[in-house]
């Protein structure tokens, strides 16, 4: 059986803190455009699995999945105030319009499972599941990968089924 499975994981965990991400464009009531930046502490996690499974030279099975979750949470919401400056901390100044800081949390799964069967010598059938779900805006800027890993697997879930077939005509 060993020789015949095949499967390969990967797991992808990284925290990253931007003093100035830029977090949008405001308009005022005067028709003044801000520029506005602020703190981005951003959690990624994701985790990429495959597995390939050949029963015999005509059956194989291969599936692939890959969960994927992202937050940020956003803090000290500032605008671009002199960009050439020579100290980063002249240019900008704190920003006082009304622009509501909005986290985020965006979760995401997809998933293929083929199983590949050749019925006859150059003539195969392919049975393809697809399975994709997302999420977006529950616990916003907050990261908790059980939680959030949960919350994913809750979601509705957007399934596509395929059967291709293909068929050689020889003389």
């Amino acid at each position: 059986v060993a020789s015949r499975l095949q499967g390969t994981f990967g797991l992808s965990l990284s925290h990253s803190v931007s003093d100035a991400q830029w977090y949008g464009n405001v308009t005022d009531a005067a028709g003044v455009t801000h520029y506005t930046f602020a703190r981005l502490d951003q959690h990624v996690a994701s985790l990429t699995s495959r597995i390939d499974f050949t029963a015999s030279r005509t059956l194989s099975l291969q599936f692939y999945a890959s969960p994927f979750v992202a937050t940020g949470d956003y803090s000290s919401l500032k605008e671009l105030d002199k960009p050439k400056a020579a100290s980063y901390a002249g240019r900008y100044k704190a920003y006082t319009g009304t622009s509501p800081v909005s986290d985020f949390n965006f979760k995401e799964f997809r998933s293929n499972t083929v199983v590949r069967w050749e019925y006859r010598p150059g003539s195969t059938l392919f049975f393809v599941w697809s399975q994709g779900r997302q999420q977006d805006g529950i616990n916003p800027g907050r990261f908790a990968p059980s939680r959030d890993v949960r919350d994913l697997f809750k979601a509705r879930p957007d399934n596509t089924f395929l059967i291709k077939a293909s068929y050689w005509f020889s003389s």
